[in-house]
């Protein structure tokens, strides 16, 4: 219900701007858990996007079913979109040009693991020139 309120993208957008008293985030991760509810969701997360230009979004989902007649160039360029392996040791999606998988081997290439579970200065999740991002099973 709340991603239905029309308060819900300015919202978004002063959380991710700052306030006066903050600096605006450099990164933004959405969906720490959950995942798009509706094509309704996903463009008010490109409206946000559009609105916080300085910010660089990152997007993983395993709603492959939304992104199945999306044309990445319509995306904010200001937001990468990984679609994700829905198994563990599972191959990489063909049908979206950024992924993520998941690994139970030791050839990860996330090092959040090794960094306390946090991306420090590790950008890749949001670079457009790295096709797939994998992590270690946790």
């Amino acid at each position: 219900a709340k991603l239905h309120d029309p308060r819900w993208i300015d919202a978004m957008v002063t959380l991710i701007n700052g306030r006066h008293w903050q600096k605006p985030q450099p990164v933004f991760r959405w969906h720490d858990s959950g995942d798009l509810q509706s094509v309704q969701h996903l463009k008010n997360i490109f409206e946000v996007c559009k609105l916080t230009p300085d910010t660089a979004h990152w997007l993983p989902t395993r709603e492959a079913r939304l992104l199945q007649y999306m044309d990445p160039e319509v995306i904010p360029k200001n937001l990468l979109i990984r679609l994700s392996a829905t198994k563990v040791n599972g191959a990489a999606s063909k049908s979206w040009p950024w992924t993520s998988t998941v690994t139970d081997g030791k050839d990860k290439t996330c090092p959040a693991p090794d960094q306390g579970g946090k991306c420090k200065s590790c950008r890749q999740c949001w670079d457009r020139s790295i096709q797939n991002v994998q992590y270690a099973k946790h």
